[in-house]
């Protein structure tokens, strides 16, 4: 057995390595020096990410069909899920028939977020179920009369 005494390698001697100091490096990351090596978090590439919208489509989808217990909903169409803000907040897009208005379909789907949450979150398998925000599909017509 030797009886050097052994280095750590933690924070402080790591920062120094990097040839500054330790405020040096507080005062780079504040600033956001350093940050073109780190890869940014893309969303909509994260593969865990687009597994989740794909798994809180086909929850939707379902509920939608039968089990939400509203007639209005049941006329209406998921088109797809997407992350806004990482996987905490989903914005879903829905496809709303011609003959139904639109504003009353996003009004009963935000006073359902709750209940819709909660049929999501028995088909998940996550810790904390995303917040749902409800929004009509792009390039679809759907009914603007109220």
């Amino acid at each position: 057995m030797s009886n050097r005494k052994k280095h750590w390698k933690g924070r402080a001697s790591a920062a120094q390595s990097g040839g500054g100091s330790a405020e040096e490096l507080f005062e780079q990351s504040l600033r956001g020096a350093g940050d073109e090596q780190r890869k940014p978090f893309d969303a909509r590439a994260d593969r865990k990410t687009l597994q989740l919208c794909r798994q809180v489509q086909r929850a939707l989808m379902l509920a939608l069909a039968g089990e939400c217990s509203d007639d209005l909903l049941r006329e209406i169409l998921v088109d797809s899920v997407e992350p806004m803000d990482g996987a905490g907040h989903l914005l879903v897009r829905v496809i709303v028939p011609a003959e139904i208005p639109v504003l009353e379909v996003l009004l009963r789907l935000n006073e359902r977020a709750g209940r819709l949450r909660a049929l999501v979150a028995g088909s998940i398998c996550r810790k904390r179920v995303p917040m749902l925000s409800f929004a009509m599909a792009s390039g679809v017509g759907g009914g603007c009369h109220e």
